[in-house]
């Protein structure tokens, strides 16, 4: 009987261990919880911080777009020092408590589905297991910093040929939407192989550090580069699906804005926000989990290594032949 899919393997793993989904769920809602929050805390402590005085506020009422933004200069006149100091000290803030959060659950999570496939890791593996995943997640963050400034670096390119060679505007933002997709095309291959590094953290022999499990992942690509991209295929579309599917959705209440009202349409725009994100983070520990399913079929973990069958002619110690031992052929024929 063959081994069964790492595909449905993958979807059996998170159908019979939900709480390995729900716990990933937690992490990163409770994650986007507090950003909400804090991001909302910030804008309304820095618009707190504004003065704005009675001839802002006249300027603000007239309706004319060249007063108001007369006003508006004044109001954030020598603000933006501030603006910028107190968002680079929040980003940062934010950046270390969802590389804390994503390496603690992570490192529960694969464990939880390492013990369910019955994978048994080097005993090596359990020493600096925190700080190799601490290092990818660092990694992961400094990958998207990354893409972040190539994306404004890709609109000042983008400008500086269109001033330069005088494109149309139509040609110029082309060229800035191609070299904005070889940004994301980057980013999220860089993403792939450091997310994936996480499993060769605890499963990997070799040894637990971060740049030896990007070599492992990289080298387990290479060999299995059918598998990898089968499953990735399967819940990539599953997850189009999806995301298909909430768009659909999210469209359909909103031409139903007028008949439901404001207060139920925010409700159910919300709900199914809600619904997609939970998806998305099933397929995402189903993906983990089938590439755990692969890794297992590939390497034999905590068996002892085989040992090969015992000749069938054995040989003695010496191969050495004695020259004074008789062959058959020298034995004297019995007299007749």
């Amino acid at each position: 009987m063959g081994s069964p899919s790492p595909t449905a393997a993958g979807f059996r793993l998170i159908l019979r261990r939900p709480a390995i989904v729900l716990a990933e769920i937690a992490w990163r809602w409770s994650f986007a919880v507090a950003v909400w929050f804090l991001g909302g805390a910030f804008l309304l402590q820095y618009a707190g911080s504004l003065s704005v005085n009675t001839v802002d506020r006249l300027l603000l009422g007239t309706r004319q777009p060249a007063l108001i933004l007369r006003a508006l200069h004044r109001i954030f006149h020598g603000s933006a020092l501030r603006f910028t100091t107190s968002g680079i000290l929040l980003a940062i803030a934010l950046t270390v408590a969802w590389i804390v959060l994503g390496s603690l659950g992570r490192a529960a999570n694969v464990e939880a589905m390492m013990e369910e496939l019955g994978i048994t890791p080097s005993p090596n593996t359990h020493r600096g297991t925190i700080s190799s995943f601490f290092a990818l997640n660092f990694l992961r963050a400094a990958t998207t910093l990354a893409a972040v400034v190539a994306g404004f670096g890709a609109i000042l390119i983008a400008s500086g040929v269109w001033a330069s060679t005088h494109l149309s505007a139509g040609d110029a933002t082309r060229f800035w939407l191609a070299t904005l997709l070889l940004v994301w095309i980057s980013w999220a291959t860089l993403n792939w192989l450091l997310s994936t590094s996480t499993l060769f953290v605890a499963t990997d022999g070799v040894g637990v550090g971060a740049f030896p499990a990007i070599s492992a992942t990289v080298g387990w690509y290479r060999d299995r580069p059918g598998s990898v991209l089968a499953v990735g295929t399967w819940f990539g579309l599953i997850h189009g699906g999806a995301f298909l599917t909430a768009c659909s959705a999210a469209f359909t209440v909103l031409g139903m804005a007028q008949v439901l009202g404001t207060g139920p349409t925010l409700f159910l725009e919300l709900l199914i926000v809600a619904i997609y994100c939970a998806i998305a983070d099933f397929l995402y520990i189903g993906r983990l989990a089938a590439y755990l399913a692969i890794i297992r079929h590939g390497e034999e973990f905590g068996l002892p290594e085989p040992q090969s069958p015992p000749p069938i002619f054995p040989f003695t110690q010496s191969t050495a032949i004695d020259q004074s031992e008789l062959i058959l052929s020298d034995v004297p024929l019995p007299a007749t």
